[in-house]
């Protein structure tokens, strides 16, 4: 598969693209001034090593904040809380995630986030927010002129990571850019393949820049049952040891709809993924009374190959006008719901928690319980 399956060729035509993508962003900084550097002040700021910092309650606790538009950007810089302004509510280890992805509104009033889009929406942050990092959520798609590129903000100086969006949609869509690509498959040995050809490929191209390779390469992967997420954070760990440490792979894993099941289902897989990240469970088949049968055992993962727990986000979708009927995480959980699940998550070891919701959704969950009281407003 070109691109994937045969890394050779096919990142040899990513390069191309990505080298595309430079040119579009030498032309954006043509037309409206060079980006500005970080600010001196945000050189010095201490973040942690992965998503989350250690500790308990508020200090473990990092919200990752999902950016669509500018109407986004806008509310998280205010600090008019009557304006739905929301920054009273930000944390310096928190983390804004620009989703570019996003195909724009359905009114045509906000854009798709192209390259040129999320570039000057990073700007916005960064200068707002000078000690928090960014991600760019990225597609699978090797068109470095629209929403959804897999290299989209690689050599942007504001930006700390990219994420690829690892999930049928995003595939089957980048399929058109590369045509060579296999139809999705869930099957987890032959997606772990891809997984570590695409995240190492990622890694290499940020590798060959001078703004990107600072940058970490990590994956938000859907939420399967039959998936080994610490085996997966392994091999990412793996394409990040270029930036000097060994467990520096960050990765966020689609568990929206455990927590649209409820916070209980939520506590479940996130107590079930941290579990992967310390034990490994081999399965074999095993001849007894002439018959072969399948046998689980369990390891302990050593400690120097085990990947951290920080770097793992829990995905949670909601909405302030949730629906019972809805078809998706995002339009049934409500933010009671949502913050029920934050509860439960901290209680089993998670920190980072990646909110999938709209800026008014997020300022009612400001006002739950839990996390109006790990978040007040300053």
């Amino acid at each position: 598969m070109a691109g994937i399956e045969h890394p050779r060729p096919g990142w040899a035509r990513i390069a191309l693209a990505a080298l595309t993508a430079a040119l579009l962003a030498l032309a954006l900084v043509a037309g409206r001034g060079a980006l500005a550097p970080e600010p001196a002040h945000a050189q010095v700021c201490s973040n942690p090593s992965g998503l989350s910092p250690q500790g308990s309650g508020p200090t473990r606790f990092t919200m990752l904040l999902r950016v669509n538009t500018q109407g986004n950007v806008d509310d998280y810089t205010s600090s008019n809380p009557a304006d739905g302004g929301l920054a009273g509510h930000i944390r310096s280890q928190d983390i804004f995630v620009l989703n570019t992805r996003f195909l724009g509104n359905q009114s045509g009033t906000e854009p798709p986030m192209t390259p040129t889009v999320a570039a000057d929406l990073a700007q916005q942050l960064k200068a707002r927010f000078p000690c928090n990092r960014i991600i760019a959520l990225n597609g699978l798609s090797f068109d470095p002129t629209a929403a959804g590129f897999a290299f989209s903000l690689y050599n942007h100086p504001a930006v700390w990571a990219l994420v690829s969006d690892f999930e049928a949609m995003d595939w089957n869509q980048g399929k058109a850019t590369d045509p060579g690509r296999p139809n999705w498959t869930q099957k987890y040995r032959k997606s772990l393949k891809r997984i570590k050809r695409w995240v190492g490929g990622l890694s290499r191209t940020l590798a060959g820049n001078s703004v990107g390779a600072r940058k970490r390469a990590g994956l938000a992967p859907i939420d399967a049952s039959n998936w080994d997420y610490g085996e997966i954070a392994q091999a990412i760990d793996k394409k990040n040891r270029r930036l000097g440490g060994r467990h520096l792979g960050p990765m966020s894993v689609m568990t929206q709809d455990a927590c649209a099941n409820g916070s209980s289902t939520f506590g479940s897989r996130a107590k079930t993924l941290l579990r992967q990240f310390k034990f490994r469970v081999k399965v074999k088949r095993v001849k007894r009374g002439g018959k072969k049968r399948k046998v689980k055992t369990v390891r302990k993962i050593k400690k120097k190959a085990r990947p951290k727990a920080a770097n793992l986000a829990l995905q949670i979708s909601f909405s302030n006008t949730p629906s019972s009927n809805g078809s998706m995480a995002l339009t049934r959980t409500s933010a009671a719901t949502a913050d029920a699940c934050v509860r439960r998550g901290l209680k089993k070891g998670g920190g980072a928690f990646f909110f999938f919701a709209s800026t008014k959704s997020l300022a009612l969950l400001f006002q739950q319980p839990r996390v109006g009281g790990l978040r007040p407003a300053v």
